[in-house]
């Protein structure tokens, strides 16, 4: 049988300045991930024992579990959070859809790097809506029965419509991004051509 073995293709280092607006999105998206995470373990100790956990397309609760689920989802959003920002840094060290070559190597990892910021921008956003969903339908009913007619919990309108903006807002700047790639791979037309 036939062993397949990957070759670590050299890439050229990167050389370009990252722009202040991406620079500042990461900072002030993994500023943001960090303060709902500590305001998630700050509010944790006062949660119920069950929480809303899901909620369907009209923002009510239509699934509940544990209070720790929201340990949980604060440490993984944290931890995707601070992995993408510093993967966002380390663009000859993502997975491109072209060769990468000396002519195109630093466009295409500018755009790499914008990709991975603004699926971080998202993430971040998306985080917010989890957590304004989650505690406006914990504040909603503190005392209700969390089985009881399901659907019956109202979340936050904003958590809700943060919600959709942070998964449109994924698939968006994935696509853009990867479209950006392909157009950083074409050559640049050289003058007279």
């Amino acid at each position: 049988m036939a062993r397949v073995t990957a070759v670590k293709q050299q890439r050229p280092a990167p050389d370009y300045a990252t722009g202040p607006v991406t620079r500042g999105l990461r900072l002030a998206s993994l500023l943001g991930v960090v303060a709902l995470t500590v305001y998630v373990l700050v509010r944790y100790p006062s949660l119920p024992e069950v929480v809303p956990v899901h909620f369907n397309f009209s923002g009510a609760a239509d699934g509940f579990g544990s209070r720790s689920s929201m340990l949980w989802l604060a440490g993984v959003m944290l931890a995707i959070s601070v992995l993408m920002a510093w993967l966002s840094t380390k663009p000859n060290a993502l997975n491109y859809p072209g060769d990468i070559t000396e002519a195109n190597a630093q466009r295409i990892y500018r755009e790499g790097e914008r990709m991975m910021v603004w699926v971080l921008v998202s993430v971040a956003v998306l985080y917010l809506g989890i957590v304004l969903q989650t505690f406006a339908g914990v504040g909603a009913d503190a005392g209700a029965d969390p089985g009881a007619g399901a659907g019956e919990r109202a979340g936050s309108g904003a958590g809700q419509t943060l919600l959709v903006v942070g998964l449109v807002g994924m698939l968006a700047s994935t696509l853009v991004g990867i479209a950006r790639l392909v157009i950083a791979d074409t050559p640049p037309k050289q003058p007279g051509t």
